[in-house]
């Protein structure tokens, strides 16, 4: 699992210097400031996209309730590519995981709750697939590979619309390991029976590829007057249509969102029932948290 967080007062000061930079310089400014990948063990030569650490400043270990440990001399360098390579050493498989700090970032790597099972397929995901608001993180397993430029491999998944692969963004490796995000994916891209097809492109230009059972969803609230109730609605793809989906809103400041719990099939949200009401007192683009679970 991957989570990528950004702090609003960096996202704010963007903003603010948007009208004074070109866009290109823009890109400088816009890294990832807290990045999460999991990865099957912590041993081993582990490469890293150095947009996301930059300049290395220190290595500390991890334990499962989030502790951070004294920092660790691990071997490191810069390879050709500019990806950077980390050797953890055997003492550090009993860690939860590690924190690499950098001067553009700070990406965690921890192992895995719970494994998913391989099922056969030639490249399967860490974790179960959930595509949330068209944001997908996780970390592919495939079959060991030598590598020497981490960066000359590329992921994509298959939108079926249109039969292209929507690139993603590749995070960290292992010698048999992919952590990637991707954003803005259609809900076509998982197919009628409920697969997403993955395709891991190496650097002599061969693939690996394989379907993968995943499912996503997308919540959509229009635009209303301060004070006036509007229809919350969503949509799930990749599910059986008699499957039910568990929603959990949590009211926001200026907010009231009533019903806070709804369970409904994935027929009736797909047909257009409502999933709640919300109630503002602030006009604008209204955020929102929300769980949303398969209960049956």
């Amino acid at each position: 699992m991957i989570k990528v967080h950004k702090i609003k007062a960096f996202i704010i000061f963007l903003l603010a210097i948007g009208l004074l930079m070109p866009l290109s310089s823009l890109d400088s400014w816009a890294q990832p400031m807290y990045t999460e990948v999991e990865a099957t063990s912590l041993e081993g030569d582990i490469y890293v996209n150095p947009e996301y650490i930059g300049k290395v400043r220190s290595i500390r270990t991890i334990d499962r309730s989030g502790l951070l440990g004294d920092r660790v001399e691990i071997e490191s360098r810069i390879l050709t590519d500019d990806w950077r390579k980390f050797s953890l050493p055997s003492e550090l498989s009993g860690a939860f995981g590690v924190i690499i700090s950098g001067d553009r970032g700070i990406l965690k790597i921890s192992l895995p709750g719970t494994p998913a099972s391989p099922g056969g397929s030639a490249v399967y995901s860490i974790e179960k697939l959930l595509i949330e608001f068209g944001t997908l993180n996780t970390t592919f397993v495939f079959p060991a590979q030598s590598i020497l430029e981490p960066s000359k491999y590329q992921i994509g998944l298959l939108n079926n619309s249109d039969q292209s692969f929507i690139p993603g963004k590749v995070i960290m490796m292992k010698s048999d390991q992919l952590a990637a995000e991707f954003q803005n994916l259609p809900s076509a891209i998982v197919n009628s029976g409920g697969m997403l097809r993955v395709n891991v492109t190496k650097p002599d230009g061969s693939f690996i590829n394989a379907e993968i059972p995943a499912w996503g969803y997308n919540i959509f609230v229009p635009e209303t007057d301060v004070g006036k109730p509007a229809l919350i609605t969503a949509e799930v793809f990749g599910l059986d249509p008699e499957a039910k989906i568990r929603f959990d809103f949590s009211s926001l400041a200026d907010q009231v969102i009533n019903p806070s719990t709804k369970v409904l099939t994935v027929k009736e949200i797909n047909s257009g029932a409502p999933v709640s009401t919300i109630t503002t007192n602030r006009g604008g683009p209204q955020p929102l948290t929300v769980t949303v679970k398969k209960v049956q």
